[in-house]
């Protein structure tokens, strides 16, 4: 039996047939490795209540459609389009899901806002989280992803930003993007594709007539100062001439505060209050520049992903504001294609601005970090933490220890493992 389009409102969609629960729309995707529509009897075993598929799979309630991703995109687009909110659109190499969590943080403490959930932002996930859990909030705070050149525009054509702002341009995926000229077009897209935009002006190439510009050199939102001082960050922002002071807990990076100002950027685009209020409460995401208290000193936990201009930012950060000796335990960055030895090799010479490295040696690309102060590298979790324990981590420890590398690194578990311990001494 077949379904009419109208009787899915109302149900959720998933595209993975293992998180299918009962009444569930399974959404069948034909991937480079997996093709979906293998699983539409497994799908409909769980209890779903329909099959989005391409063909058909002689199954009942399936509902055919020429490609499942356009039409998870034009459906989202067609909820969307009901209630005319004002769109912020997100992009760039680095900070994307920080920034759209401090927009929408502080957006919503004035305004109805809606954020795309965790880093659903591609051109399957975005359109999922707005079918699944928007309800007609008047703002939209989109991420959107780019892997290759004209993601962005097809985000941008189902999503048109009121405001569509590029954070950064660096290196992240660009073995798949193909060259760092055409990551920057694909970023740019979100310029193209916006009513306004709010770009990085410490950037040179982002420059056009109805750009916005935050930065920290000039623009029309300026970080002026940033200061931690007795367990907060103190603030000052510049716009039309005036400055702006604000207090936030704890310890605030240089990434995480251009994500404030680029929050407060956007509203004032927008002629909205801001209100910092929901900030005093907001705490990083996790694996993104973690500060937790090892003994006398700190453990950083930066693992959630990394490319060289992250690591740059990070290194920066602990140069700046973190006791030495310094100890970076760092793994390969992925997604490099032919830029990869390139940019190990860098990345290699920014190291050596640190007291010591610990390589972890899990994926193939890590062998082209060959930095002079290198004192441990194995391909084993185990053995690095060994080795922290024994020659890092000692009782009068009172340095930093800093943790980055892409996600298939998994450098997690030694810092989820290494905190574990440490809770349990103090305990």
């Amino acid at each position: 039996m077949c379904l009419k389009l109208e009787e899915l409102f109302g149900h959720r969609f998933v595209v993975d047939s293992r998180q299918v629960q009962p009444g569930d729309v399974f959404v069948a995707i034909k991937g480079q490795r997996v093709d979906g529509h293998d699983f539409v009897c497994d799908a409909l075993a769980k209890g779903a209540f329909a099959v989005l598929v391409e063909r058909d799979c002689g199954v009942e309630n399936q509902v055919v459609v020429p490609n499942t991703v356009q039409f998870l995109g034009m459906l989202a687009k067609e909820i969307v389009s009901k209630f005319q909110p004002k769109i912020i659109g997100i992009t760039g190499s680095n900070g994307k899901t920080t920034t759209k969590e401090i927009v929408w943080s502080v957006l919503s403490a004035e305004r109805p806002t809606f954020k795309n959930e965790g880093n659903l932002n591609s051109e399957i996930g975005l359109p999922l989280s707005i079918i699944n859990t928007y309800r007609g909030e008047e703002i939209l705070v989109l991420e959107m992803a780019q892997r290759v050149v004209g993601d962005i525009k097809y985000l941008c054509d189902l999503f048109p930003p009121d405001i569509g702002v590029l954070l950064n341009v660096g290196s992240a995926h660009v073995g798949v993007a193909g060259s760092p000229e055409q990551i920057f077009r694909g970023k740019w897209q979100i310029v193209e594709g916006s009513k306004e935009a709010l770009v990085n002006f410490d950037d040179e190439r982002m420059r056009c007539r109805k750009c916005k510009y935050f930065g920290t050199k000039g623009g029309d939102y300026v970080l002026v100062d940033r200061k931690f001082k007795d367990g907060s960050t103190l603030l000052t922002f510049r716009m039309d001439g005036e400055d702006y002071y604000y207090k936030l807990p704890g310890y605030w990076t240089k990434a995480s505060t251009l994500s404030v100002l680029v929050a407060f950027g956007v509203v004032d685009m927008l002629d909205i209050f801001f209100n910092p209020t929901n900030l005093f409460s907001f705490k990083p995401l996790k694996g993104r520049f973690n500060v937790h208290k090892l003994l006398g000193g700190y453990l950083i936990d930066d693992s959630y992903n990394a490319s060289y201009e992250s690591f740059k930012m990070g290194i920066e950060e602990l140069l700046e504001n973190f006791p030495h000796p310094i100890y970076a335990v760092v793994g390969a960055m992925k997604e490099l294609g032919e830029y990869s030895k390139a940019y190990h090799e860098k990345l290699s010479r920014l190291l050596e601005e640190v007291d010591g490295v610990i390589v972890c040696d899990a994926e193939e690309e890590s062998k082209d970090i060959d930095s002079r102060n290198i004192i441990y590298r194995s391909p084993s979790h185990e053995e690095i933490l060994e080795f922290l324990r024994k020659h890092v981590i000692k009782e009068n420890f009172c340095g930093t220890i800093y943790f980055k590398a892409s996600r298939a690194v998994q450098l997690e578990k030694i810092v989820d493992k290494l905190l574990e311990e440490v809770s349990a001494n103090d305990a």
